[in-house]
């Protein structure tokens, strides 16, 4: 049973995902000519989310309510689901590591949609991706950040990066933040094995098990409001705490 999901859902993604990606670009030079460009790549990858997560069997649970308008969202990161996962609950773009850029297929989407990639080695980097945010943020879209800089196992919450976090820091912009979590039926390998890609899993084989799963529960809890800190220590600080008061350890 596990092997016909994985026949089913495999090429149903792929050929959804660039399905979207062509309507998108249907709808660029009238998105460009209504000034509403970067609002509609951001509905397309909401749509994107919604029929990914459909697709793979993840049932969302949203607790809280999630930011509006121009926002940046930070998360603890658990996995390539968490970019699906989220994009389904709000219209939004990534800030995303620039090694991503070079990957097959992903990396000609991403880099095409916009995404944001940063040099996380290149300090000059920060005021490109501050600056790429902030245009973001001002002409009312969402951008979620994973501060934590890798994907872990989920027991525990990893410190965040106050580099991460120095381009809202700088500009003084509103941050607002969620915990992911997930949770697989009973019989199937752990979810901090199946779903959380960490350590040193490869992603050809992780993505084939993750498949096989018969459903994948994930629960997604928004904060009560953004945070606002210009030191970006202090910052990173006060959102892990957030964070962290909302996180659930993944069994």
């Amino acid at each position: 049973m596990g092997t016909f999901r994985f026949i089913l859902r495999a090429p149903t993604v792929l050929v959804g995902t660039v399905g979207l990606w062509v309507l998108w670009l249907i709808g660029v030079p009238l998105a460009a000519a209504c000034g509403q460009s970067g609002g509609w790549r951001n509905r397309v990858v909401h749509l994107w989310g919604r029929f990914t997560t459909a697709t793979l069997g993840v049932r969302v649970l949203r607790k809280g309510q999630p930011p509006t308008g121009g926002f940046l969202l930070v998360s603890n990161h658990l996995s390539y689901l968490d970019i699906p996962v989220l994009a389904s609950q709000v219209p939004t773009i990534f800030v995303s590591k620039a090694e991503v850029a070079d990957w097959p297929l992903i990396g000609f989407l991403t880099q095409s949609m916009g995404v944001v990639f940063l040099r996380r080695e290149d300090k000059r980097d920060l005021l490109r991706v501050s600056t790429a945010i902030e245009r973001e943020m001002e002409a009312g879209n969402g951008i979620v950040l994973f501060p934590e800089g890798t994907s872990s196992k989920g027991a525990a919450l990893l410190p965040f990066r106050p580099s991460l976090l120095a381009p809202a820091a700088r500009g003084g912009l509103p941050v607002s933040y969620a915990a992911i979590h997930y949770a697989v039926p009973e019989g199937c390998v752990p979810a901090s094995e199946s779903v959380c890609w960490w350590g040193d899993m490869t992603f050809g084989g992780h993505v084939l098990e993750l498949l096989r799963l018969p459903s994948i529960s994930a629960t997604v809890t928004f904060g009560d409001g953004p945070i606002v800190d210009f030191d970006r220590k202090n910052l990173a600080l006060r959102l892990w705490e957030a964070v962290q008061a909302r996180f659930e350890p993944v069994r």
